[in-house]
């Protein structure tokens, strides 16, 4: 299935690319038209909203933003860490309502950092185990989507994620709820942990069938995981992936890097900061990918748990890692740009956006599509 799009203001757009004189790389990344491929709505309710539905709810915790600044500073390291806090945060939604809050209010984020277009992850079956019907919470997520793209110009399609440490009939059980919407869910997915022991082959069959309902397909491979390289391999050879979820092992292998030139695919990587963390994450490996030729683009993955935040903060922490220049950082968003899942003429809309503010600010576009 395709989803449609509307197209970003014409004001919005002038803004975008009107004064080329005089600016300087925050500036020029501030200002610079972004698209988010990896974003999950569980990790990306900001503080007040998540107080404010805690609060309307009668939840035990994170009743203060204080308590949520706590728990993020206190979590342990590691995945299971990460997902500790982060699975807290996903069961402070309810009811239709908390879904729509939540998703609105990322879609007027989105919009502060001059986002045009986002694939949204959402995690059904961490839902429907607490008792909430798949209707309930989609339609809540969908409307506030839509009213978010009337409001603020920002496109969001959806993708539902396996939790893949949750058995396959589980997985299949999320098709058959998701059956009476797939026209407005772009894309499967795969997310949660730990991924060693439920590899991608796991849900080899579950694939098949959602790519035979229209879906593109998607999943996480996370860094340094064992068995990564392995994992990468089975969704592009068996699964038949059309992106890579982080995927940044792939740096350790040039036969594998070669293999992702060849096939044009994309890892959406996220560089993420925790505020323990001495500096930003997986520079080097970016860099090599890219230097490489290999399709690697940047995102946030979880704004709201992270000290890199929102998409801006992250390009600018990025280039300041790495000594990229502005056409360098553009780059790397015209790779996420380009791996837009929207027919042809649709994706080739946003993309103009980015090549006419790159030019108008006097960026070398050669160096931008060197490949």
């Amino acid at each position: 299935m395709r989803n449609g799009t509307s197209w970003l203001p014409l004001a919005l757009l002038v803004t975008c690319v009107a004064d080329a004189s005089d600016v300087g790389s925050d500036a020029y990344l501030s200002g610079m038209p972004k698209v988010e491929l990896h974003l999950h709505l569980e990790g990306s309710i900001d503080a007040d909203t998540v107080v404010e539905i805690t609060n309307r709810n009668e939840l035990g915790y994170f009743t203060t933003v204080e308590e949520i600044e706590e728990s993020l500073a206190n979590r342990p390291p590691g995945l299971m860490g990460f997902l500790e806090h982060h699975m807290k945060l996903q069961n402070v939604m309810q009811n239709r309502q908390d879904f729509y809050d939540a998703t609105f209010s990322l879609a007027r984020n989105l919009h502060d950092n001059n986002i045009v277009y986002a694939d949204l992850f959402f995690d059904p079956q961490a839902h429907t185990s607490r008792g909430i019907s798949f209707e309930e919470l989609f339609e809540g997520i969908d409307a506030a989507r839509r009213d978010a793209e009337e409001a603020f110009g920002v496109t969001i399609n959806l993708i539902m994620c396996i939790n893949r440490e949750r058995s396959v009939e589980s997985a299949f059980e999320m098709l058959d709820q998701a059956y009476p919407f797939r026209d407005r869910i772009i894309g499967l997915g795969m997310d949660s942990g730990p991924e060693y022991g439920n590899p991608p082959v796991k849900f080899a069959e579950v694939y098949a069938r959602a790519r035979e309902e229209g879906y593109f397909l998607t999943g996480h491979h996370d860094v340094d995981v064992r068995d990564s390289l392995k994992h990468i391999r089975q969704s592009l050879e068996i699964i038949g992936m059309d992106r890579i979820d982080h995927g940044l092992n792939a740096s350790d292998d040039p036969e594998l890097m070669a293999e992702l030139v060849r096939r044009d695919m994309c890892l959406t990587g996220s560089p993420v900061k925790r505020t323990t963390d001495p500096a930003l994450q997986d520079v080097d490996r970016i860099v090599t990918l890219d230097n490489a030729g290999v399709c690697v683009s940047l995102n946030t993955d979880d704004p709201e748990e992270f000290e890199t935040g929102y998409l801006t903060n992250m390009l600018v922490m990025f280039q300041d890692a790495s000594g990229y220049s502005d056409a360098d950082m553009t780059r790397l968003m015209w790779n996420a740009f380009r791996s837009i899942w929207l027919p042809e003429p649709e994706k080739k809309r946003f993309m103009t956006q980015l090549r006419d503010y790159a030019i108008a600010h006097d960026v070398d576009w050669d160096n931008v599509v060197r490949r």
